[in-house]
């Protein structure tokens, strides 16, 4: 090669000044975010075949949904706001509803016990598969470092949050919002401007179950493989729920606060408070328990709060030091 070709050469392929379009750190950890969960359903085959099989109980539960409200139409004295009310709030709180049932005074719900049932469990599943993966796939992989190269830690860890956040809105968040409206024009006779506040709370309920979900799923993702976390937080969750609740209420009286280790039934209990209930029923096969979260003693709303709290910041905290911690520099 001549001299004069190789200077052009070099040129060529030299060093230039970027001239395309800048983005904001905002817009990056969104589309990492995006691009993160995006790859963990790419990657997995199980996570659409369960996308499937929700997609078609969601569809069941309303072909059934409907004809159970005709009938609360003609046998009920509620009016069309409380069976709305009742029904929507009741959809919501069946995420987290596998084991315990609850239903509270003076929302007009007493009468009205529609859930999903065992769809519930599929949701878990799903959002477990997804989370299980977002942190330990990185650490079986060995591309923390490459991450870190471009992105500060504390950048990364927000983005992993992001990407279950995204997945949670768009997997149980949008299909609610949708429920709304088919609710709405179902029932009829409901002034849109009235029901705002159902779908509120709505979001209020399921963007508390997204995030504490996110926190949990995480936490056990940075401290262990993929596999071993979908199925320790699956089985931890599950089983509590099954186990605990019957403890708590061992007698007519007040409830113990053992409740407080079940995760899911703390998340359920808040959905009530949230819509500001505290008088409210535990169903335990043919017994009735009570429930009053502002009697001044034993279990009270601001406990509960408190607790799941406690749980959203521990898993943080976990995801917080593995991430600092065990891959430092």
């Amino acid at each position: 090669m001549s001299g004069t070709d190789s200077g052009t050469f070099a040129r060529r392929f030299t060093f230039r000044p970027f001239d395309g379009i800048r983005r904001g750190r905002v817009y990056r950890l969104c589309a990492i975010s995006w691009y993160w969960w995006t790859h963990q359903w790419k990657r997995s085959r199980a996570a659409k075949i369960l996308m499937v099989i929700l997609i078609f109980f969601f569809i069941l539960t309303n072909l059934l949904l409907f004809s159970f409200i005709e009938m609360k139409q003609v046998d009920s004295d509620l009016s069309n706001i409380e069976i709305f009310e009742g029904v929507l709030l009741q959809l919501v709180r069946g995420v987290v509803s596998f084991q315990t049932e609850f239903y509270g005074s003076g929302e007009g719900s007493e009468s009205i016990m529609m859930t999903f049932g065992g769809l519930s469990l599929f949701i878990l599943a799903f959002m477990v598969m997804i989370g299980s993966g977002l942190i330990a796939d990185d650490i079986s992989n060995n591309t923390l470092e490459i991450y870190f190269s471009k992105l500060e830690r504390h950048e990364y860890i927000i983005g992993k949050f992001g990407a279950f956040v995204i997945f949670g809105n768009i997997t149980l968040t949008l299909p609610f919002f949708l429920e709304f409206f088919l609710l709405f024009i179902g029932i009829g006779g409901i002034d849109l401007v009235q029901s705002l506040p159902i779908l509120i709370d709505v979001i209020i309920i399921t963007e508390l179950i997204i995030f504490t979900f996110a926190s949990i799923f995480l936490a056990f993702s940075a401290v262990t493989n993929k596999l071993y976390a979908g199925a320790v937080a699956y089985m931890l969750l599950f089983i509590s729920n099954i186990i605990i609740p019957p403890l708590a209420f061992v007698s007519k009286g007040e409830v113990g606060l053992v409740i407080l280790l079940d995760i899911l039934t703390v998340l359920l209990i808040s959905s009530y408070i949230i819509v500001g209930t505290t008088d409210l029923h535990y169903i335990s096969g043919r017994e009735f328990y009570d429930l009053n979260l502002a009697s001044g003693q034993g279990l009270e709303s601001w406990i509960v709060l408190g607790a799941l709290g406690i749980y959203f910041m521990i898993g943080f905290l976990v995801v917080i030091l593995t991430v600092y911690w065990k891959h430092r520099k």
